[in-house]
């Protein structure tokens, strides 16, 4: 099964986007963010990349029904 470069695209954003969430909590050296603060990041990461995650796992399923 040959990945896309759409496909490449999306992956990268949804690792990319992980990454900053991780981040932003984990090392948070300044200490400016509260535990509201957050699960409000972690939350609204979440909102964007859902659809991401939708769209991925439909263009899989869709790449595995095509007859090769």
């Amino acid at each position: 099964m040959e990945v896309s470069r759409k496909d490449m695209l999306i992956n990268v954003a949804m690792w990319a986007m992980g990454m900053i969430v991780i981040l932003l909590i984990a090392y948070d050296p300044l200490d400016i963010l509260d535990t509201t603060q957050q699960m409000m990041i972690v939350v609204i990461m979440t909102v964007i990349l859902l659809p991401l995650l939708l769209y991925r796992r439909q263009r899989l399923l869709k790449k595995m029904k095509q007859p090769t």
